[in-house]
């Protein structure tokens, strides 16, 4: 009735839990290779020369997961805000709904600088949160100006990349590194002696301090791709691009080249910045970085084929299993960390100082294939994750 919460059995989307599983399972890949070396590159830094299947999995990391899943992660982000709206607006004026909305952004921001000051320093939730407010301008636009704006966004994404590669390359020119190009930093090996050695208490300051870096860049350098990705999520949302991926053939051709037409990139990025963290960690090229963020385009290869794949009976049955970890983001996205801090870190098992690449990865879908089998029996038990009861709370407040 009006002015109630929605109840646990409104109508979802299975394919876009599925897909955010999915995006959950190759972010955590990125997150557990970084996790232990602080806010420097996204894959890490090594310690010894890498061998072949180190190199191996670097490349392939790089390549076909780092920036995809977070960018699948963000566009998800936008189909659940226009989703979550059209629900809102379903039960309360246009003001009630903006500020219920509001509040989901306020949670969202909160757990996201607890996290990142407390677990792990990568946190997206709090930009994520921040980017929320700007969409919520969007809320009630006619889908031809999100069009409008996302052009303009993606547009300035591109301006920026160009503008930051070459700047950050004339400061490279301009001012040489100190010390011996092909050693690692010395910041990045204090920071694995801490996060992998150092007490809780002792990786409090450095996770702060690495947490901000990331959320100040992270908001200086990625706003305009992740707004980029929101209002791409919203016209999904609302025009039906997942739901009915049969009445928009023409779109979801166009994703699959562009996203194939991305791959080069994020191959010539991934093997750029290997050869960079191989031979000179100390003075890194930010040309890989820029060729990399051109390759997260390849996220929309991945979309397309899950949208026209997913009435095939075998992918059917693949999303009823990815489902249910989808539908408690939060919850998985914050285990991680836990279980990440538990397996590496100096206050739980210490793993992470002597893991290889390749059992890092391995952890990685582990990991993941235990959240998989374990939200699948949460959620028959209870509908929902622990953090989104919360979430909603949050949202409707006394209406829940």
């Amino acid at each position: 009735m009006p002015g109630s919460a929605p109840q646990l059995n409104d109508r979802r989307l299975e394919v876009v839990d599925a897909l955010r599983a999915v995006a959950l399972v190759g972010i955590l890949q990125v997150n557990i290779q970084s996790f232990v070396w602080g806010a420097g590159d996204p894959l890490g830094f090594f310690v010894e020369p890498p061998d072949a299947a180190d190199t191996i999995v670097y490349l392939l990391v790089a390549t076909f997961v780092s920036s995809k899943f977070l960018s699948i992660f963000a566009f998800l982000f936008g189909v659940g805000f226009a989703l979550q709206w059209r629900s809102l607006r379903r039960r309360l004026a246009a003001g009630d709904a903006c500020i219920a909305y509001q509040r989901r952004l306020w949670f969202l921001l909160v757990l996201g600088v607890i996290h990142g000051a407390l677990l792990y320093y990568g946190d997206i939730l709090a930009t994520y949160a921040l980017a929320g407010f700007l969409l919520r301008l969007y809320a009630q636009a006619r889908p031809t100006v999100l069009v409008t704006a996302a052009q303009r966004w993606w547009v300035g994404f591109a301006l920026l990349t160009l503008a930051s590669t070459a700047a950050f390359e004339w400061l490279r020119w301009a001012f040489p590194p100190g010390s011996d190009p092909a050693e690692v930093p010395d910041w990045a090996v204090e920071r694995m002696a801490a996060y992998t050695q150092g007490t809780y208490m002792e990786q409090i300051g450095p996770r702060i301090a690495d947490f901000w870096s990331v959320l100040g860049s992270t908001a200086l350098l990625a706003l305009p791709q992740i707004m980029g990705l929101f209002l791409l999520g919203a016209l999904a949302g609302r025009l039906g691009w997942l739901a009915r991926p049969q009445r928009h053939p023409r779109l979801w051709r166009a994703a699959m080249w562009i996203g194939l037409g991305a791959l080069p990139f994020a191959a010539a990025g991934a093997w750029l910045n290997f050869v960079t963290m191989r031979d000179s960690p100390g003075d890194p090229t930010s040309v890989g970085y820029a060729l990399q963020n051109l390759g997260s385009l390849a996220a929309c290869l991945y979309v397309a084929a899950f949208a026209a794949q997913q009435r095939r009976p075998v992918v059917r049955r693949c999303i009823g299993w990815l489902a249910p970890a989808g539908r408690m983001p939060l919850t998985n996205y914050i285990a991680q960390s836990i279980a990440m801090g538990l397996l590496l870190s100096g206050w739980g098992l210490g793993l992470g100082q002597s893991l290889s690449r390749v059992e890092l990865a391995l952890l990685a879908i582990a990991f993941a294939a235990v959240q998989l089998i374990a939200s699948r029996a949460w959620i028959a038990r209870f509908g929902q994750g622990p953090l989104e009861a919360l979430w909603r709370r949050a949202t409707y407040g006394a209406q829940q």
